[in-house]
């Protein structure tokens, strides 16, 4: 003879069984980290491609605005930034040496960042972001490196990141939206 309490705890504990064996196979969706993953963290994206003067060609100019998002672990001061070829020489712009010149700052969700005395700082596990406009001269693709500086309790931090830039040629850089990745293809009669 059993008593109706009993049943009631057993069918409780089956369901809870139940679930926890259901959570345990269905897998968890996505996590993304929104903290640096060192001290310095660097993010770049391409905004826009406007194209300049000239025809397709050497004689073919335009400007490649990029986002750079800089995000940090620890508290880093006098953020500087440079833009550099891929061979860690400085972007040059008709044989002169390019400079992103004063930047307007701000946080992750749009609030303006001031300079302070220490020049544009990034607070301890937080990011910034501004867009540069990179000058390109020539048709073809652009391997743009975009190179960050500071300081963390007066040591200097460096991180880099490079973007790749078509002017005037086909984007031949596969389309990623995190589960497929597609080619541009050039059909053959």
């Amino acid at each position: 003879m059993t008593t109706p309490g009993f049943r009631r705890a057993w069918l409780g504990t089956a369901i809870a069984l139940a679930m926890l064996a259901l959570a345990a196979v269905v897998p968890a969706g996505h996590s993304y980290a929104t903290e640096a993953k060192g001290d310095l963290g660097l993010q770049l994206r391409l905004v826009d491609t406007a194209q300049g003067k000239g025809h397709v060609g050497p004689s073919m100019t335009g400007v490649a605005r990029i986002e750079v998002f800089v995000e940090a672990f620890r508290a880093v001061k006098d953020i500087q930034l440079s833009v550099l070829r891929p061979d860690g020489s400085t972007w040059r712009v008709k044989g002169r040496p390019f400079r992103t010149g004063p930047l307007t700052w701000s946080g992750p969700a749009g609030e303006p960042q001031e300079p302070g005395a220490d020049g544009q700082a990034v607070p301890p596990r937080g990011a910034i972001r501004t867009t540069i406009a990179v000058p390109l001269e020539g048709a073809g693709i652009h391997e743009i490196v975009v190179t960050a500086t500071g300081l963390v309790n007066g040591e200097p931090v460096k991180t880099e990141g490079v973007l790749r830039v078509a002017l005037g040629v086909p984007d031949n850089q596969p389309v990623d939206d995190g589960v497929h990745a597609n080619f541009a293809l050039k059909g053959v009669n």
